[in-house]
């Protein structure tokens, strides 16, 4: 037990808890001074030579938050006076698109429910051959499972 006290207690770990401690703080205020519709959506990633990183899940909020900067600049730099006393004044918002994970987007199956499996067979052998059909053979053959 004592070998990992001495590393909780190391050099590395205070400059982690410090940065922690740092990165809360910045959220904190951030989430009282964006609007309250972008507050969910955006979050401090850090900060670094006087420049806060926010992380936003899509384009727009982005656009959002580049359309008040300044404001939200005046807005941070007067609560970090009242609030962070030990912080610099922020210079300016580096505002970043978080990647989200394609893999989570595409859980929907690609199969057709046994209902229009039988409302496509049943067009299909309705129509002569033509481009709808082919395209309709693709369409079942591509989206309809085997079973």
């Amino acid at each position: 037990m004592k070998p990992v006290n001495k590393l909780l207690e190391s050099e590395v770990f205070s400059l982690i808890r410090e940065k922690n401690r740092s990165i809360s703080s910045y959220q904190k205020l951030w989430s009282s001074k964006v609007p309250s519709k972008l507050a969910p959506l955006s979050h401090v990633g850090g900060i670094r030579d006087d420049i806060l990183t926010i992380y936003v899940k899509n384009s727009g909020i982005a656009s959002k938050l580049k359309f008040i900067e300044s404001t939200l600049l005046k807005d941070l730099n007067d609560g970090i006076q009242k609030e962070i006393p030990y912080a610099n004044p922020i210079k300016s918002l580096k505002i970043k698109l978080m990647i989200q994970n394609s893999k989570e987007a595409s859980t929907q199956s690609k199969s057709f429910p046994n209902q229009a499996k039988l409302a496509f067979k049943n067009l299909l052998s309705s129509l002569e051959d033509s481009p709808l059909r082919q395209s309709l053979i693709k369409l079942i053959k591509h989206h309809a499972n085997t079973d």
